[in-house]
């Protein structure tokens, strides 16, 4: 394609994008790029990155920005969109880098650096977010996206500035916040906190006046002016404003401790699980350590996924106060929860020792010897038994399907994985554990053709279930591929495979790519692929089979040829090259050519049957019937001597 045709092809993916007909655009691109003109024309690639970002395909989109960044390496444009693409892909951590990449190379731009506050935001590193915010906020003041974005890094860090003991610097942090747009119930929670501990009472009461006008009816709100006035040591007015709003602390004269107890309890009773850490530590800070509130603390970190921190809190608590055994209880939940089944078995004893009731430890006694190097005959009547007395508990149900899974019972382990998911649809062991149930019920299921298409439609679900929750699980993600390879669903393997490659990159995975996108007959796609492989392994002649046969099936075929007969020029041509080349002369109507090179191809490789069936075939066609007859016995005989040796 000349300078003036390409540039007036490009002239129509630009007004396409105008017309944001993105599909058209990705049309003409592909077509464009499967050509070969991305070599001289990288844009191309860039193009077609930000056309399928537009389309929500993004990583599709990763992978053409990847690939128009093997050509163009150091331009920022292209780092910016592919960080842009992994951002909306869910990958923050290689966003950040691409981001960095594109500030590197273009060091002024806005976008960049505003999209880089926000991915150091989405890895939880507020204080790098903010710096990065206001360095852009430096060229773009009044960039109401950076403000935006500036103001919740700046939110998130004046939270952890309180937390780490500086009210004063949290508490001017918060107000600049709240004056700027930043208000809700936890920004006036917060400076209600700092405002408090430097000793304003009345501007703290005020605050928390404000946060109860968020939220009127959250029950733990109306607690906190109480908690400032007992702090401040004004009983009397403690108790008057609880007497005005009918509130009880369950004591005739309440102290500071019973008021944070109590708002420490709203809380979890509203599983309100940072804000009851928060008033925790508050109790904790203002009226010294206690076991009941460290255990109140420890359950908050359970239910917020901060098994360390539960873990922790659980035994401070019993530190502090030895004759109580309840917080054994959270500490064996706690390793339920990290599916700790070793120390889960030790907890279980340590617990014994302790004065726990031992009808209650027992369901824990049972849950970690299901999971230990235990013959699952040996332990399944315990299941059982402890289902019958204890009921619906999902962790049991989960010891049950495994058993009978150990037992080689897939039937009845599905269903008991099936019950745990029906009461926790986010629990992955028990979503992991029914689609291994699925694939040995499809694998030994039978050859009966409408049980088999039930069992695999059932397994289909149980992947796309399990991916949608937990998209990063490679492994589960390379099974449901093969499974679509298998039943030869090309198209979809192919977009599952991109998925994959979007954070792995992998030659491998690239190949594997490429060969479903040719047998989905996704030609366009499969023939840019190939061609980015065979920039870095130009002399492998199977890519470049393929990216002959994908030209030849886009219509391509002059190309095709074009490229087929440089190759063989070049390099020495084997006896595939030759005869792909003899084809596509033929296909094109040039019968002489097709027969000079597949004479050629007996010349040099006369053991090869078909260089002379190919010969045939041309005869054939041209109705030359003796002369094709000739050559048909000739392919005969040599594939007969061929099997001989």
């Amino acid at each position: 394609m000349g300078t003036s045709s390409f540039q007036a092809q490009f002239k129509r993916v630009l007004e396409a994008g105008q017309k944001r007909d993105y599909k058209k655009a990705i049309i003409l691109l592909e077509d464009m790029a499967a050509r070969g003109l991305a070599e001289e024309h990288p844009e191309i690639l860039l193009y077609l990155a930000r056309s399928w970002h537009s389309e929500s395909m993004f990583a599709r989109a990763v992978s053409c920005a990847r690939s128009y960044l093997a050509l163009s390496p150091e331009d920022g444009a292209g780092w910016f969109f592919l960080g842009r693409s992994l951002f909306s892909n869910g990958d923050f951590e290689r966003s950040v880098h691409a981001f960095r990449k594109s500030l590197e190379y273009n060091p002024v731009s806005i976008d960049a650096r505003t999209m880089l506050g926000f991915a150091l935001l989405k890895c939880r590193k507020p204080s790098l977010a903010r710096s990065i915010f206001e360095q852009a906020l430096n060229d773009d003041p009044d960039n109401e996206k950076l403000n935006q974005g500036y103001r919740n890094a700046l939110f998130v860090e004046a939270v952890r500035t309180y937390r780490r003991g500086d009210a004063e610097t949290a508490r001017q942090m918060l107000t600049f916040l709240i004056n700027n747009d930043i208000d809700g119930v936890v920004p006036r929670l917060y400076l209600g906190h700092a405002l408090r501990d430097l000793g304003y009472t009345a501007e703290a009461m005020g605050q928390y006046e404000a946060a109860m006008m968020f939220a009127p009816d959250d029950p733990s709100l109306v607690w906190y002016p109480v908690s400032a006035l007992v702090q401040s040591g004004n009983m009397e007015g403690a108790l008057r404003l609880m007497q005005d709003r009918g509130l009880s602390a369950g004591a005739e004269d309440p102290s500071g401790p019973a008021v944070l107890l109590t708002i420490i309890k709203n809380h979890i009773d509203r599983e309100e699980w940072s804000g009851a850490v928060e008033a925790s530590r508050s109790f904790i800070k203002a009226h010294g350590d206690s076991a009941q509130v460290q255990s109140l603390m420890a359950e908050a970190f359970r239910n917020l996924g901060n098994t360390h921190l539960a873990l922790a809190h659980f035994r401070r608590a019993l530190s502090l106060d030895r004759s109580n055994p309840s917080p054994h209880y959270g500490i064996l939940m706690v390793h339920i929860g990290m599916r700790d089944w070793v120390s889960l078995a030790a907890a279980v004893a340590e617990a014994a020792k302790a004065g726990c009731d031992p009808d209650a430890l027992s369901l824990y006694r049972v849950l970690a010897r299901s999971h230990l190097d235990i013959p699952p005959e040996d332990i399944l009547s315990e299941i059982q038994q402890e289902i019958h007395t204890a009921g619906v508990i999902p962790e049991l149900f989960l010891a049950l399907a495994l058993t009978y899974y150990r037992l080689g019972l897939p039937d009845l382990a599905s269903g008991w994985y099936h019950k745990a998911l029906e009461i926790d649809p986010d629990d992955e062991e028990a979503s992991i554990g029914f689609i291994a149930c699925c694939e040995a019920l499809l694998t030994d299921g039978g050859s009966d053709r409408a049980s088999t298409s039930s069992r695999a439609k059932t397994l289909e679900n149980a992947y796309q279930a399990y991916l949608e929750r937990w998209s990063d699980n490679t492994a589960i993600r390379r099974d449901y591929i093969r499974f679509l390879a298998d039943r030869e669903r090309w198209g979809e393997a192919a977009d599952a495979t991109e998925q994959l490659l979007s954070g792995e990159r992998s030659a491998a995975l690239e190949r594997q790519l490429a060969l479903f996108r040719r047998k989905a007959g996704q030609y366009r796609q499969a023939a840019i692929l190939y061609r980015e492989q065979l920039r870095s392994d130009p002399d492998n002649r199977t890519l470049l089979a393929n990216l002959v046969f994908c030209l030849d099936r886009m219509g391509n075929s002059d190309s095709a040829l074009k490229l087929m007969q440089k190759a063989n020029r070049v390099f020495k041509p084997d006896a595939n090259a030759l005869l792909i080349e003899g084809r596509l002369l033929d296909h094109a109507g040039e019968h002489d050519q097709a027969l000079e090179t597949f004479r050629k191809a007996v010349d040099l490789f006369p053991g090869d049957f078909r260089c002379w069936d190919e010969i045939a075939a041309v005869y054939e066609k041209r109705n030359i019937h003796e002369m094709a007859a000739v050559y048909r016995q000739k392919a005969r005989d040599v594939a007969k001597k061929a099997v001989v040796r």
